[in-house]
Order: structure tokens, then sequence, then C-alpha cells
């Protein structure tokens, strides 16, 4: 077969036989990889001499399955890269079998490929392109260092094994998806996810992926950043904040100390006089089963009143994680006013109810809830006493719902107002008006009130004092 009609095409050619060795070189074979008759036609290849192609060399020309490789060849002077295309052909009039091989120049793509991974390497983010098949493309440096992978172990593989369940079984269910109906889930949208790593440890990450087009084919970028010290440092502040509120909360419950005894006082007094009551009847041998069931009567009511005012104290004042779910906001109100009314009754002061009706269901803490609402009317109490009660002796405490569908609790007092030069510093730490204040109160209902979705702020009264107020919006429980 005559083969000289190769010699004039530009881009390297040869023949080789079944065993691999050079039958034909034409022209541009010749001047860049040098070499000829009777060589492996994989000498002039600085990576092919590593590289097992006796099944694809083999396949070739008994299948004629034909197949591409990529290899680079290094001269003095520079380096190129080629794709090697290889199929076979029939190279005599025998019926002798041969390997045409065709090579393509890709140096400049290479090139821009390799400073395009360089780049990615220097990233502080980890990387990975996947296909639309969900396997792993490219895996930069900060995704080894992230998931302790080397890239050589990962690239091929697919990305489900940084995931861990559930996410590994439906990751193909969202690509196919996606593909199908462009119903963004977490393509186009970042979020926070949870990853494993090669050990097996699960971690939190942040994840945003974006979808590119390369060779006519869709691919995937992810960009990810780990969250593990910033969730950390996130729960060790709302591990923080808690204690802080759970001092606030006691620092409350001394300060209404007075009131609390006094409280539990009436009923043991009553539990004292009915006990003695009875025992008298039964020293005098009075027989009247009515007396004596009508004092066990009233001791036993009176024994529940006093453990009633201790369960609340209790349950308010135990320190406990936050524990979310859906509150009926009037009944928080009524059963905080029932623990704060013999504070308020101890300083002359009646707390009115100016309950909404009907009001929806709301998702939150309850304890946290109420523990802003008390802080409030603390400190409404402090504030009339201030001015001797001067404006008068009642604070409201109100709910309702507003156009905007959210539901407010309200605290308005009758004592002096907020002074204009106070009125920006007043949610700051540690900014206090009170003689003996910490400053940390109406800071922490306010960080209360905005992790609950809501907002805490005030307004001067129209007559005299001011109103403190709270939201709380509609929030699923999913969330």
């Amino acid at each position: 077969m005559n083969f000289t009609a190769y010699d004039n095409l530009p881009c390297p050619i040869f023949i080789a036989d079944t065993n691999g060795r050079l039958i034909y070189v034409n022209h541009a074979w010749h001047e860049y990889l040098r070499s000829g008759a009777g060589e492996s036609w994989t000498t002039p290849f600085d990576d092919l001499q590593k590289t097992d192609l006796r099944n694809a060399w083999k396949s070739c020309y008994e299948a004629e399955e034909p197949f591409t490789i990529t290899s680079k060849v290094s001269s003095e002077s520079e380096i190129r890269w080629y794709d090697i295309h290889c199929q076979a052909i029939d190279r005599d009039e025998a019926g002798e079998m041969g390997v045409l091989g065709t090579l393509q120049d890709v140096t400049a793509k290479t090139l821009v490929t390799a400073e395009t991974l360089a780049i990615l390497d220097t990233a502080v983010d980890a990387i990975i392109i996947i296909d639309q098949d969900g396997i792993i493309d490219t895996f930069n440096q900060a995704a080894v260092e992230m998931f302790g992978f080397k890239a050589e172990e990962i690239i091929g593989e697919s990305v489900t094994k940084l995931m861990p369940a559930p996410h590994q079984s439906q990751h193909e269910m969202y690509i196919e998806r996606y593909i199908a109906t462009g119903n963004e889930k977490i393509i186009g949208i970042g979020r926070e996810l949870e990853a494993v790593d090669k050990a097996g440890n699960k971690f939190p990450i942040y994840l945003a992926v974006s979808e590119i087009h390369l060779k006519g084919q869709r691919r995937f970028t992810g960009i990810i950043r780990d969250l593990s010290e910033q969730r950390a440092a996130r729960e060790a502040l709302a591990e923080h904040h808690q204690r802080l509120a759970h001092v606030d909360r006691l620092s409350s419950m001394g300060e209404m100390t007075a009131s609390i005894a006094h409280e539990i006082n009436q009923p043991l007094t009553a539990i004292s006089m009915y006990a003695q009551a009875g025992i008298k009847l039964i020293e005098h041998g009075n027989t009247d089963l009515a007396k004596l069931s009508s004092a066990l009567d009233k001791l036993n009511t009176q024994s529940l009143r006093a453990g009633a005012v201790i369960e609340r104290i209790q349950r308010f004042a135990r320190p406990q994680e936050s524990q979310r779910e859906m509150l009926d906001v009037n009944e928080l109100v009524i059963d905080l006013v029932k623990l704060t009314e013999s504070d308020a009754r101890l300083h002359d002061i009646e707390l009115v109810l100016d309950l909404g009706e009907s009001l929806p269901t709301r998702f939150g803490d309850p304890i946290q809830i109420q523990q802003v609402a008390l802080n409030l009317i603390r400190n409404a109490i402090d504030a009339m006493n201030e001015i001797h009660c001067a404006n008068g002796r009642r604070i409201t405490i109100g709910t309702r719902l507003s156009p905007q569908g959210l539901v407010v609790v309200s605290v308005s007092d009758l004592g002096p107002g907020v002074a204009e030069e106070q009125a920006d510093l007043l949610f700051t730490p540690f900014h206090t008006t009170k003689k003996d204040g910490m400053g940390m109160g109406l800071s922490i209902c306010r960080s209360i009130i905005t992790e609950h979705g809501g907002a805490l702020d005030f307004y001067n009264n129209d007559d005299a004092g001011a109103t403190f107020f709270f939201n709380l919006p509609e929030v699923s429980s999913d969330e």
C-alpha cells in the first residue's frame, strides 16, 4: 500500500505493525518526533513508556476499536502535547493488519488547561467539577486537603463518595430532574449541607453549584467552604448566650425574691392554720366529719397553690437548651403574669391584661419568650418606681395581630418614658440607666427575638410612660 499521500499532511502520522513497530512515518513526524522505522511508536512520548496500552492496542487491530490517548514530547527547546488517535487498517495487499496513528497538537489547549488547574489549585475554597453523570472531572488542592482524597484517587469516581446518606441516593435524581426540568434545588443556589471525608467523618459545608458547558457537554462546578470552625464558633456563642440569658433570668428572680416569698408564705400560712384546726378538732374529740373534711380540703387547696407557685419559678429559672414548639402567645402571657403579679402587688402596681382574640400560634421557645416579656415588665415596674408612680400605678400587657400578620406583645408603663439621648443606646450591651444594672437585659431580649425572626422596639406614649413591644412572624416549624 502506498502511504506517500500522507507525506504532505501537516500533522504527524505513523503506521505501525501489530507489535507496535513503526512501518511508516510522514515528514511531519520526522520533523517533530525524530524517530523512524523499526522503533516502537511510543518511543518519542515521555509518559507512554510507563502506560499499559496492550489491551487498547490489541482491541484496535483485532476488534477494530479505535482509541485516543494524550501524551507529551519533550525536547531541549520545548514540550508539546498531542492527542493520538489510533485506528486499524489493512497495511498491505496480503491483508496484514496494522494501526494508523494521527497526532493532533493540543499544546495550546493543554497549557490553558494547566494554567486553569494551577489557578484552581491556588484557590482557598475547594473546587470540584463533575459531568452530568456525577463523575468527578476536576479536584483542586483545597479539595484534596478538605476531603483527604488525592486527586488521582477521586477523579473518575462518583461525587456521591463525598456525600453522606441520604444525599448519596438522592444526588442522581437531583441531577436528572434539573436536566429535565431546569428546576433548581441546589444548582444555582448556595446552601449549607453536610459532606463526608475519606475517613468517613461528616462535616458541615457551604456549597455553591453552577452549570458550565465544556466541549458541548454539561459540567457542574461546586465551590465548597468548610464550615466546621464557623459552626463551632456559632455553637459556642449560642451556649454563651444561653448562659447569659440564664444569669439574666436568675437575676430577675433574685430581684423578685421578696414578692415570691410573700406569694409562697400566704398558702403556707393557710396550710398551717387549717392543719392546726384539724388537729384541735381531733384533740377535742369532735367527730364532725364535715368540719374536718372542709379543713382538709382547704389545706389541700392551699398546698396545690404553693406547689403551683414553686413549679412556675422552677420552670422559669432552670437552665435548659432552647426547645421550640408551637405556642399560644396569650397562654404564655397569662402564665407569666401569674408569676409576676405578686411582685407588682408588692410595689402597689396593677398588671392589666389586654389580649387579642383568636391569635394564630407561633413557633418558638416558650421560656425565652416569657423571659423577654418578664424583662419588659420588670423594667416597667422599675421605671414607675423611679418617679414614685407619679403618673399612675398601672402596667398594661397586651397582645394583638398586626395587619402584616405579626403577633405583637407589648408592655406599656406610666413611667418617665425614654430620654432622647438614651434612645439609640438602649439595646446596646452593657449600657444601663439603672444604678445596679448589668446593661445586658434588653440586649439579650433583642437577640432572642431576632433569633425568632422578629423585632424588639419601643416608643414613648402620648400621655405618659413608654411602650416596649416585640413581634413574632409566622415561621414554619420545618425551618
